[in-house]
């Protein structure tokens, strides 16, 4: 980086938009905070980002990190990434540091930098000029393979329309793509594997995101061992003997079986899906009429 002589305190690369002490403080105060709270903070928060009512702060109680999401499809990726049991780690909104690395890749690219024009009467009007923004990576996931090993991985979350495009605009398109070719960059030469993942996957399916919602809600709630895996050996039996059973004969029975309430089944049922311990397909529609949809999978990061 070098100063820029003609907007004094400026820093500039080749022909990107300039890093301001705006953003210099930005950074200095997120460290700051990394530091001491002695573990990861997003780098972006709800209350800062333009997407309100469709972000949320989730607190993960395993690791006492709270998560920021800002999307109805960053929120059903970190519901996904919760139920697959071989990641040990998420970070959201993590940021592309040091900032001048991505507007070397941008330069090297020719193509702009993403970036921002501060608005607001406090803002000093030298300060109101285009500039460069940090870049951030939606996920930042820690998993296991097969063999133990552990891996790192950068996912970037994007919504596709029907023609696989970013936008409808081609404008804007292009901006998207050009973004994503400079985190895809900034990670290959740290020498950590990036995935883009789009709305087209399956966890953003609408019936596979509602049994996982539902699958969620009820695993939290209080189920002895003893009696959920009474009721795992049960399901398991009439899954076996009786596959074409509907679902809710299929509750009642299991309840008359172990003396408890249908209530108390039903919810063990979502709490097995969601710890992946019965042979449901989550990916089709879980109907009290019909029998339960079989042959699921067991869902892990590859």
């Amino acid at each position: 980086m070098k100063e820029n002589k003609q907007i004094s305190g400026f820093y500039t690369v080749g022909n990107q938009p300039p890093v301001t002490w705006l953003t210099l403080n930005r950074i200095a105060k997120w460290e700051e905070e990394v530091l001491s709270t002695q573990q990861y903070v997003p780098y972006i928060k709800v209350k800062r980002s333009p997407t309100v009512g469709k972000g949320s702060k989730v607190f993960n109680p395993e690791s006492d990190q709270t998560h920021e999401v800002l999307s109805i499809l960053e929120t059903q990726l970190l519901r996904y990434l919760a139920f697959v049991p071989n990641i040990t780690s998420v970070k959201t909104q993590y940021p592309l540091l040091p900032i001048s690395n991505t507007l070397e890749i941008a330069d090297a690219m020719s193509v702009k930098h993403p970036s921002y024009r501060p608005k607001g009467k406090h803002i000093r009007h030298a300060l109101k000029v285009d500039q460069a923004v940090v870049m951030t990576s939606d996920f930042l996931i820690d998993y296991t393979d097969g063999e133990g090993e552990l891996h790192q991985c950068a996912l970037a979350l994007k919504t596709v329309n029907d023609d696989g495009d970013f936008s409808d605009k081609a404008g804007r398109d292009l901006n998207i793509r050009n973004k994503l070719n400079i985190e895809a960059e900034y990670w290959r030469n740290d020498g950590i594997e990036w995935r883009l993942i789009t709305s087209a996957q399956h966890f953003c399916e609408d019936i596979f995101a509602r049994n996982l919602l539902e699958a969620e809600a009820r695993s939290e709630r209080e189920i002895g061992a003893s009696l959920l895996q009474d009721i795992e050996t049960s399901f398991i039996h009439w899954f076996s003997t009786s596959p074409h059973t509907s679902f809710a004969p299929l509750l009642k029975e299991i309840a008359g079986e172990l003396g408890i309430s249908t209530g108390e089944v039903r919810v063990a049922f979502w709490k097995l899906i969601w710890q992946q311990r019965l042979p449901v397909d989550i990916s089709k529609e879980i109907i009290f009429n019909r029998p339960v949809p079989l042959g699921g999978k067991q869902w892990i990061w590859r």
